[in-house]
């Protein structure tokens, strides 16, 4: 049987309208004369907080394209403990909504219909946290003037909002990493450069009217009511250039989640903070960091040992293969035969302390 429990009494009397006909209903009307539909194979008890039972099962009508109603493209999957979350995106550029994994959207600035999400203000929760929050200016208008990011996430509701505003804040950079994951971090890998921070993203939560202030809109759909947290969630945001044109990726491109989609995902989440670092030196030391990643993701390996197994993958011919080799070496710890000194540029940094722009310096000439 579909555990109903996680609904109180007043979610399951509430009278609600359908995301997708418009249609009344209430989830204690199809108990009683319809409840076997919540179990599997029909398992209505996950669509039954934002769709009447005719949508739930195919026979509502159809809606192919994305028009910001967010209720309607994400309800499903939305539930008794998985809630919609709506956070904007600075720095990127978005003309048209797009679709990917886990029921992710982003959309361009105010297309997202955030009216309807019954946005609670804070005087009505007469806490230190909601007010903490509001001090940071995030609200549906400033929401509104940002491309927006929305998704389901399961969570404590309840806890979420009798916890103090630094685990809110933590709750923020928690919500901006699975954004990440779930499509920024193949976005950054595919349409970012390694050598240029101009088109880089900013976190999702960042706005761009204030960038110390991050923020997120959480809609209880059960209960239909919205809340807002905001706060200097974020040390730093990207500042050079105006950002990323976002366009749409294959949905098959993106990591699956068994093992090594999991470990693709990490792989990913590496690359990304390599893109944000902008020391040339640091960038060059997570760089490597990547390579002995992708190279044995289960264990620990030594550079001489990492340098074959990324050549061997490399290089085409016997020839290539020892070319890769040397050039590892020199981008680690190659020694001197004659003086006994180190020239590799990982051993130069690492341990005696060299920076990377003294050890290549630009060809550009002044």
């Amino acid at each position: 049987m579909a555990d109903l429990t996680k609904f109180s009494e007043d979610d399951v009397r509430r009278n609600r309208a359908c995301a997708n006909c418009g249609s009344r209903y209430s989830i204690e009307q199809y108990l009683q004369c319809s409840s076997h539909y919540f179990d599997r194979p029909y398992d209505f008890y996950e669509g039954c907080v934002t769709q009447c039972l005719v949508c739930w099962l195919g026979c509502g009508p159809e809606h192919t394209e994305l028009e910001g109603h967010l209720l309607r493209e994400i309800g499903p999957g939305l539930g008794a403990a998985t809630y919609l979350v709506v956070m904007p995106i600075a720095r990127v550029i978005v003309e048209s909504p797009l679709s990917f994994p886990h029921h992710t959207h982003i959309y361009p600035p105010g297309m997202a219909e955030l009216g309807a999400l019954n946005i609670l203000t804070p005087y009505k929760f007469q806490s230190l946290t909601a007010y903490k929050s509001e001090a940071s200016r995030v609200d549906q208008k400033t929401l509104n003037r940002h491309a927006t990011v929305a998704f389901p996430c399961s969570f404590d509701w309840d806890a979420l909002w009798n916890t103090n505003h630094k685990n809110q804040l933590e709750f923020l950079r928690f919500l901006s990493e699975k954004v990440d994951v779930n499509c920024l971090n193949l976005i950054r890998y595919r349409l970012c450069s390694v050598d240029l921070a101009d088109t880089l993203p900013g976190r999702a939560g960042q706005i761009d009217s204030n960038h110390m202030m991050a923020g997120a809109l959480l809609y209880n759909a059960a209960r239909g009511e919205g809340r807002i947290i905001g706060g200097d969630a974020f040390s730093y945001i990207i500042t050079k250039g105006l950002g990323l044109p976002i366009e749409a990726l294959p949905c098959d491109d993106f990591p699956g989640d068994g093992e090594v989609g999991h470990l693709a995902q990490h792989g990913l989440a590496l690359y990304s903070a390599m893109l944000e670092t902008d020391n040339p030196t640091a960038k060059f030391a997570q760089a490597l960091a990547l390579l002995e990643f992708l190279a044995e993701p289960l264990a620990y390996l030594k550079f001489q040992d990492v340098k074959k197994i990324l050549a061997r993958y490399i290089a085409k011919n016997n020839s290539e293969y020892r070319s890769l080799l040397e050039r590892f070496l020199e981008l680690t710890g190659k020694k001197d035969p004659i003086t006994g000194e180190f020239t590799g540029y990982r051993t130069r940094i690492m341990h005696l302390g060299d920076r990377l722009d003294r050890l290549v310096p630009s060809a550009e000439k002044d």
